[in-house]
């Protein structure tokens, strides 16, 4: 059987998103390297170190990014030895270090602005510049590469005067560099945005923080097997404080914003097999020529596998806990997300038309 097209779909999470370094590292183990990946936000971040590195480069340019990133909690942290494991205390660990990146930054992704020149507009108020992640890009980056169509890569962006997503596609002629990257994370009013020919363009998930919809927009005519990888889970735990209620709040509303979308693409790609098993006395009506071309027989497979955060994680502020152990719990979380889903692709009932499905992990491993 003719191997599926293989897609990836990365959203927006600042430092949640080392969660998707380790869903790409399991998905190429497995041996689904996508030829196609449509992203936003740190998604985009970690898109364009795939896309724009060799193949045998791609982890390594990707854990180098994630670990020049790294704010150890360190002095606002209690002393102890070693990093706690869970807990209380790693709950505490967690929210220094997220309140260590607020007050420095992280190395290797932003600085607080208090009026330095950096990536951005300037005129815009904003706490935050990212001159250190556009250092990261160009010398972790081969832009000559992530535009040569080797990978198709699509970046979302938002026009912050008119609302308007703003895609940029290297399929589609556009030369995707380090601003429309920048500009892709530039979520107001933490980063200012960035300037791009006539727009003030800033964060792609402001539109769509898990841009689905560009890959279903635009299908090849094969089967399609898509893995998209949510940073916001729409399914979570009991919470506990204020501050739980106020993270479960912002993964309900990212999550249900993408159940939606995929719920309205079902129906249509319904009517689209529909259309394309119309018997041959209909489809001889040349009236009929424009809805028959709507019709498609192939198979689109949408895998969504969503990031738990752990209950001792830093709650509202998970997205900037940027620690080494936070990190690479995150890293490894993606791989074992990834590697179920790839389990249960042999098991999927092969349906034409569009058919998705979440991956959980048991609670008890995660």
């Amino acid at each position: 059987m003719e191997q599926p097209f293989h897609a990836l779909v990365l959203s927006g999470g600042i430092a949640l998103g080392a969660y998707e370094g380790g869903a790409y590292a399991a998905l190429v183990a497995g041996g689904r390297a996508p030829r196609w990946i449509a992203a936003v936000s740190a998604g985009a971040i970690n898109a364009a170190l795939i896309a724009g590195n060799p193949p045998e480069r791609r982890l390594e340019r990707l854990h180098g990014f994630w670990q020049a990133a790294v704010r150890e909690p360190a002095p606002l942290a209690p002393l102890w030895f070693g990093a706690p494991l869970a807990g209380p205390w790693r709950e505490a660990e967690a929210m220094a270090a997220a309140l260590q990146s607020h007050l420095f930054g992280s190395p290797g992704v932003f600085r607080p602005r208090m009026g330095l020149p950096g990536a951005g507009a300037a005129d815009v108020p904003a706490l935050y510049d990212l001159q250190p992640l556009r250092a990261q890009l160009e010398a972790l980056v081969d832009f000559d590469r992530l535009n040569s169509g080797e990978i198709r890569l699509s970046v979302g962006t938002t026009d912050i005067l008119s609302g308007e997503r703003v895609v940029f596609d290297t399929a589609r002629g556009d030369r995707i560099g380090p601003d429309h990257l920048l500009a892709s994370s530039a979520l107001l009013p933490l980063f200012p945005p960035v300037q791009i020919g006539e727009r003030l363009l800033g964060d792609g998930g402001l539109s769509a923080n898990l841009p689905i919809d560009l890959i279903l927009d635009d299908l090849p005519a094969q089967d399609v097997l898509c893995f998209a990888v949510e940073l916001f889970a729409r399914c979570g735990s009991r919470p506990h404080t204020l501050a739980a209620g106020a993270a479960r709040a912002g993964d309900i509303a990212f999550g249900n914003q993408t159940r939606r979308l995929l719920e309205g693409r079902e129906r249509e790609h319904r009517l689209r097999r529909l259309i394309a098993e119309l018997p041959d006395p209909v489809r001889e009506a040349p009236e009929l020529a424009p809805l028959l071309a709507e019709g498609r027989a192939a198979r689109t497979t949408i895998l969504c596998l969503s990031y738990r955060a752990a209950l001792d994680e830093a709650g509202l502020g998970k997205a900037f806990d940027f620690s080494a152990q936070t990190l690479a719990s995150r890293w490894n979380a993606g791989e074992q997300d990834m590697r179920l889903a790839l389990e249960q692709v042999g098991a999927l009932q092969q349906q034409p038309g569009l058919v998705f499905h979440e991956i959980a992990r048991p609670a008890e491993q995660r």
